[in-house]
């Protein structure tokens, strides 16, 4: 079984919320998504409209919409065809003015696929560690990554903020895809960077790892992002496997 709790923020900075939630068909970015599965295929996804681009909310809640209509037919390429589609149609009817970053996990039978473009993240906790599953697509990572800065000077650098793959951006996208399974007692999180670009991964760690009360852990990730002076909007989904 699989229970599940997401929660999207807004920015006291912001008019709207650029985020977007998907658990199977629903959507939101004003309401909790909570509930469970004991269906053997399950689909969550979250979406964050650049805050550069003058239409992200309706790139973000676009994307989302596209999967969550074709909830029922999803396969790999069905999910490869949307995110590719999504792409194109931005650009064609909003001239990169309307951009998302996005990560989705298609899980069937315990084996999961993860599909990311951007700087949301995907992180798996299990039994004995703890990683970060999705690559930030940003400037700052591409430096780290060549081994010009060190990973502890992501968070300072003054240009964290330059991503450099979104959907209906100027570039051609490349879809990073991951496989992997997940076993009971696992937890899967998924986040925007208004959350995890403020707290450091080991205390991520430590408030997953404390309770499985799934409410209180975006709750409380969300409570600490924005005491540690996120400005941007903060979207969580986290997924307990029994």
């Amino acid at each position: 079984m699989f229970n599940f709790y997401g929660k999207s923020t807004k920015s006291y900075l912001k008019e709207e919320n650029e985020d977007s939630l998907l658990v199977n068909k629903i959507i939101s970015n004003d309401k909790p998504i909570k509930g469970s599965s004991i269906k053997e295929s399950i689909l969550f996804a979250i979406a964050d409209g650049v805050g550069g681009s003058k239409y992200g909310k309706i790139a973000s809640n676009y994307i989302l919409s596209e999967l969550s209509k074709n909830r029922n037919l999803l396969n790999h390429q069905i999910i490869l065809n949307i995110i590719k589609n999504t792409h194109q149609y931005l650009i064609k009817n909003y001239s990169n003015d309307a951009q998302t970053v996005v990560s989705i996990i298609w899980i069937e039978n315990e084996k999961f696929a993860i599909y990311h473009i951007g700087d949301t993240r995907v992180y798996l906790m299990t039994k004995r560690n703890f990683i970060q599953l999705t690559n930030d697509h940003t400037y700052v990572q591409e430096l780290v990554d060549k081994g010009i800065i060190s990973e502890n000077m992501k968070s300072s650098h003054n240009k964290k903020n330059i991503i450099t793959q979104s959907l209906g951006g100027s570039h051609e996208i490349k879809i990073d895809i991951y496989n992997g399974l997940i076993e009971p007692e696992d937890k899967l999180l998924l986040s925007t960077d208004g959350i995890h670009d403020y707290i450091d991964d080991n205390k991520i760690h430590e408030i997953l790892f404390k309770t499985n009360n799934l409410e209180k852990n975006i709750n409380t990730l969300i409570t600490l992002a924005k005491d540690n002076g996120s400005k941007d909007d903060l979207s969580g989904i986290v997924v307990f496997y029994k």
